[in-house]
């Protein structure tokens, strides 16, 4: 597997060089489409800080662990309800709930891995799964996936792939989702342009295509329409082209994992559709990128496809009444190269907790991800469940909308694979390749231009 970004606040962390990788001893390693409101941390959290829980309660019968979350006070409720449930399933474990906003969450929970007193139980996100199981903080899941503690039979081999570090299993998913097409089916239909499946493949020229059939069409009728979004600036649609040229944004060691022959492909293809008039002006594509939901050229009926996590179809819906939406996969390389991977949070568990309490973690684990009693209040929150079984059984207790998101994630996850980590420097080369989007969106520099000027500053950033 791949290494993730390292977050600057991480500092504390970093102090500790005596932890190797992501294992399954309980030595004395001491040493990661959702950003949540602000939640208080509860009081048992912070008495947690103070001393390390207890193996046993005084009768020596209850093993406890304590859990934590980020998230606002709706998922609060959930979490503590999950957990309710859990214990009373499990009357040898209790779980002390510790909860904090997204921002605080890290903070918090780097200062207690520096302090080797993390919780047992821990949510983990992939933006910061190398920041902790490069350090050995993750414990290997496999031993309890061997034993039956932990079952995976139902989720797709692709997902568990990315569940990975250095080919050490350490994480499982709560939900999976993915960045992906929303189709206006209704504005497409208005033009005669073949409305995609949750199945159907279709290249970066296919949807040239559609967009100069789109374009003829409105023009004829003295209207103006885009077939989609401009996602020239946009470095996690890049992503798509780099993974189906063979690589992916990094590589193992933190280098850059495509040619700079590819970042030129993308900005020339959007150049090319920009001159063609099938995607919006510069000035207006600008315009729209930083407006709300509710003003965007999507939501008002003028742009057939636009990029965004699966997870955000209602939001969309909830605007747009009048119209039917949808949801389509990226486009495929014009070679049939794919670039789907899975995104969204994770459950870990504590490589320095005992074996007891991780054994106990397992188990809640376990409850969480493939039980209907935890499922039932559960269901989306952090995208669709990646067993297929509690999937289906979601979907029964969720919207139209909501079903919509189950049904295309179900059909995208046999085609994701695994996805590289993002090194140190990550979020500099994001911002320099939004910058040399913009230029050339602008028409300041050439697509050539635009992607020397990003490779070399990547490559500068990254150390190469």
């Amino acid at each position: 597997m791949k290494k993730k970004l390292i977050s600057i606040f991480l500092a504390g962390v970093l102090l500790i060089s005596t932890l190797a990788g992501c294992g399954s001893s309980s030595g004395n390693a001491s040493s990661g489409a959702d950003t949540p409101q602000k939640a208080d941390t509860q009081q048992a959290a912070e008495d947690a800080d103070k001393a390390p829980a207890a193996d046993a309660d005084s009768a020596g019968d209850v093993v406890e662990i304590r859990a934590s979350w980020w998230g606002d006070t709706t998922r609060n409720e959930k979490y503590n309800e999950i957990i309710d449930r859990f214990e009373a399933e499990n009357p040898g474990i209790k779980v002390v709930r510790e909860s904090g906003s997204w921002n605080d969450y890290w903070d918090k929970l780097a200062t207690q891995v520096a302090g080797g007193n993390a919780p047992d139980f821990i949510s983990m996100h992939v933006q910061y799964v190398a920041d902790y199981a490069g350090r050995g903080v993750l414990a290997d899941l496999q031993p309890y996936i061997d034993s039956g503690i932990l079952d995976t039979s139902k989720m797709e081999e692709g997902i568990l792939d990315g569940c990975k570090y250095d080919g050490t299993m350490c994480l499982i998913p709560m939900g999976v989702t993915f960045t992906n097409m929303i189709v206006n089916q209704t504005l497409l239909e208005k033009y005669g342009v073949e409305v995609p499946t949750y199945t159907t493949d279709y290249s970066w020229d296919d949807l040239m295509k559609m967009g100069e059939q789109l374009k003829a069409a409105a023009d004829a009728a003295g209207e103006t329409a885009y077939i989609v979004s401009d996602m020239s600036p946009t470095f996690t649609m890049f992503r798509y082209m780099a993974r189906q040229s063979g690589g992916d944004l990094y590589t193992d060691d933190g280098k850059l994992g495509f040619e700079q022959s590819v970042a030129e492909e993308w900005f020339a293809y959007w150049a090319e559709m920009r001159d063609k008039g099938l995607i919006p002006d510069a000035a207006t594509s600008t315009e729209d990128a930083a407006a709300a939901l509710e003003q965007k050229l999507f939501t008002q009926g003028r742009v057939g496809y636009t990029c965004t996590p699966a997870n955000q179809l209602y939001q969309f819906q909830e605007q747009m009444p009048d119209f039917q939406l949808t949801l389509a996969r990226n486009p495929i390389g014009n070679n049939g190269g794919r670039g789907e991977y899975a995104e969204g949070a994770h459950f870990s568990i504590n490589n320095s907790s005992s074996d007891e309490k991780k054994e106990a973690a397992a188990k809640l684990m376990n409850f969480w991800v493939n039980s209907e009693s935890a499922m039932e209040i559960f269901q989306t929150d952090q995208g669709v469940p990646a067993n297929s079984d509690m999937a289906d059984y979601v979907k029964g207790l969720v919207d139209e909308n909501q079903g919509k998101v189950i049904d295309y994630v179900v059909a995208t996850m046999p085609v994701a694979y695994e996805a590289s980590y993002a090194p140190v420097g990550a979020t500099e080369v994001q911002a320099v390749f939004e910058d040399a989007g913009n230029a050339v969106q602008f028409g300041q520099i050439t697509p050539q231009e635009g992607a020397k000027q990003f490779y070399e500053q990547a490559k500068s950033i990254l150390g190469e």
